[in-house]
């Protein structure tokens, strides 16, 4: 080979190195630029004090969360459960700040009122004085769930009764009943109320006045919590451990899953301005925060 084709072969091995070079680092590029999808990300697990935690819910007012504590037995009317107060960081700052319920579960905020689920009545307690005010029984076996406060109402699920309650100005009376698949998650909107079922793995839409019913997402498993993510999006729980993005598109995307763990994922909650989520691990007695990106 004489000096000018070596010099032709030089550039021609340069050139397609260089060239490999640039595909390379385009696909780097797109990778980088590629959208990562919405994902959660842990801040802080709270220490194990808590007992069987069922329930999250965020108070705006004092910016701070609330704790259901069923302590054991979910059904079993022992006296023994109890409200904890947890900052935003997880620290604990009443671990039993009312106590004398049973086995408290979903929680909602009215007139600065806390009003719990507890098997069988709702529990108003005064949220200044952490004194309960009120008890409003439900006769039978309602197996009162969760609960969701709009209108001046609150609206509470019976699961295996599968009933939807509605308390207002003191007065309780069902407003739904029907082979729903027992309802769990509930969540009032404007036009709607939607429900999350743990035996039909459903989430459903309800228009209270008609009482007719839409089936918007399947395949959720033991629905347990579900809580709006801003935009018209929706976070949901299963509570073996699992938790499911749904979009507007209702195209749902599972963010987590804990089941091989054995850490279940209880009622929810969702602060949309600090985008943080709180997990009620059930019977690992914590909860744990992440941070939810879109």
């Amino acid at each position: 080979m004489d000096q000018h084709k070596s010099l032709q072969t030089f550039y021609l091995l340069l050139l397609l190195f260089f060239l490999a070079c640039k595909s390379g680092d385009t696909a780097q590029e797109k990778k980088n630029a590629a959208p990562s999808g919405p994902k959660l990300t842990q801040l802080w697990v709270s220490d194990t004090t808590l007992r069987t935690p069922e329930s999250v819910l965020y108070d705006p007012r004092r910016d701070l969360i609330y704790v259901s504590n069923i302590n054991l037995n979910p059904w079993e009317k022992d006296g023994n459960g109890f409200i904890s107060r947890l900052a935003l960081d997880g620290s604990i700052i009443d671990l039993k700040w009312v106590e004398g319920l049973n086995a408290p579960k979903g929680m909602g905020i009215l007139d600065d009122h806390l009003f719990v689920a507890d098997i069988d009545e709702v529990v108003e307690i005064d949220i200044a004085t952490a004194k309960v005010l009120n008890r409003y029984l439900i006769e039978g076996n309602p197996t009162l769930n969760d609960i969701t406060v709009g209108n001046g109402i609150v609206y509470i699920s019976g699961s295996d009764s599968n009933k939807v309650f509605a308390l207002k100005d003191g007065t309780m009376e069902t407003i739904l009943e029907g082979d729903f698949g027992r309802p769990n998650g509930l969540f009032i909107e404007p036009e709607r109320l939607l429900m999350l079922t743990s035996n039909s793995s459903e989430l459903k839409e309800f228009d209270l006045e008609s009482k007719t019913s839409n089936t918007l997402v399947s395949g959720l498993g033991h629905g347990d919590g579900i809580v709006p993510a801003g935009d018209g999006d929706y976070l949901a729980s299963n509570w073996q451990g699992e938790i499911f993005y749904i979009p507007s598109t209702l195209e749902k995307k599972q963010l987590l899953d804990t089941r091989k763990e054995e850490t279940n994922a209880a009622d929810i909650e969702y602060v949309i301005e600090k985008r943080m989520l709180f997990v009620p691990t059930f019977f690992k007695n914590s909860v744990i925060a992440f941070q939810f990106e879109k």
